[in-house]
């Protein structure tokens, strides 16, 4: 339309960014130490790459495409600040790792345009992943730090100040978005690109699956019959051969007590160097005597429902202050003792105290002529 008046309307730049730094671990960072970056998938990169990157017409979020041109692997990685040195990139260790890169190396970074990933399959490097109660919760927040993942790395995580090492076996982009089919002419002899082996996992839904850890060791299933025999089935009946009779190895038990020595046999030592009676000697023989033979592990008890045993006899407790027919007790007994002495009759008894006051009372004798009682004193 316009370029018959001469003039061509402006089209997008299709220049990519693409430049070399040299490499360092986030530990190189400088200012305060941040390990948690160690912990994600993003760079740190100059603020000239900043100023490049917006005369460029780039996508957000802003992926990068990683390489090392001297071995020829690659990664991919977001950003995270634009507050490097000039001519340096702050990475995390493992994506050092990834790429085979030391401090100082050169890095090639090329900006990218990575499809939303749908899937994806993880294999956690050791065992101690399965401890986690809840490694979905734990995956989901460790994946904020990210914003892209490549089949073939191996990134690290942190939780309760331990870190995991997860290898990444397969991603899968989810479909394009549709395109407007201005000239479809034009389009028929461009060739079409493979994907590439990365995924923008930046708000998106994703699917992730768990491949088993390595080193980890399917548990073998047994029958019912060498569950009994190992004794690792389900607890079954203490009393017969039971698996708590196999764990403990009862029979072994029961020989061992069987032929131990008897506690508190031989002669005793006084302090005084004296012999010790033989009366006491004699005493003490007798009461070992008398006690039941120790005949190791006792027999197993089979007792009916509802009944327990305590290990000794079960004897009624005798009430304080009642005999045997019932009758009080009377613990205390004897006289009292007076500060002042004893008053004169003290030691009668009380009904001939009581007998000598009524004598003692005065009787009437007779009466005088003038109506008078005549009374008679003892």
């Amino acid at each position: 339309m316009f370029s018959s008046f001469g003039f061509q309307a402006p089209r997008p730049s299709n220049r990519r960014f693409n430049e070399y730094f040299r490499c360092y671990s986030i530990s190189m960072l400088p200012g305060p130490a941040r390990p948690s970056l160690n912990h994600g998938g993003k760079l740190i990169l100059p603020s000239t790459a900043l100023d490049k990157l917006t005369r460029l017409n780039i996508s957000y979020p802003m992926l990068f495409e990683l390489e090392n041109a001297t071995t020829g692997l690659k990664t991919h990685a977001g950003v995270l600040e634009f507050i490097a040195e000039e001519g340096r990139v702050y990475m995390p260790w493992w994506m050092m790792v990834r790429l085979g890169l030391d401090q100082g190396d050169l890095v090639n970074l090329r900006s990218t345009t990575l499809m939303l990933g749908t899937f994806v399959k993880l294999q956690p490097q050791s065992v101690d992943f399965l401890d986690i109660s809840d490694p979905k919760a734990v995956l989901e927040s460790a994946l904020r730090n990210f914003s892209c993942l490549t089949k073939g790395d191996v990134f690290s995580i942190e939780y309760n100040e331990h870190e995991y090492h997860i290898a990444v076996l397969s991603v899968k982009p989810g479909p394009p978005e549709p395109e407007a089919d201005d000239d479809d002419d034009e389009n028929s002899d461009i060739e079409e690109l493979d994907p590439p082996p990365g995924i923008s996992v930046v708000e998106t839904d994703l699917s992730v699956d768990f491949a088993p850890p390595i080193g980890y060791v399917e548990p073998t299933p047994q029958n019912k019959g060498s569950n009994a025999a190992s004794g690792t089935s389900t607890p079954a009946s203490t009393s017969g051969q039971g698996s708590m009779h196999a764990r403990l190895d009862f029979a072994r038990l029961a020989a061992t007590n069987s032929g131990r020595a008897s506690p508190f046999a031989g002669t005793g030592q006084k302090l005084s160097g004296k012999a010790v009676q033989e009366k006491v000697h004699d005493a003490a023989i007798k009461a070992q005597a008398g006690k039941p033979e120790d005949k190791g592990a006792p027999a197993p008890l089979r007792l009916p429902f509802g009944q327990m045993f305590f290990g000794y006899e079960v004897v009624p407790v005798k009430k304080a202050g009642v005999g045997a027919e019932g009758e009080v007790e009377v613990r205390i007994w004897g006289e009292g003792q007076s500060l002042r002495g004893k008053k004169k009759g003290a030691d009668m008894p009380v009904k001939e105290k009581e007998k000598e006051k009524e004598e003692a009372k005065a009787r009437v004798v007779g009466r005088t002529l003038g109506g008078k009682e005549v009374i008679e004193i003892d």
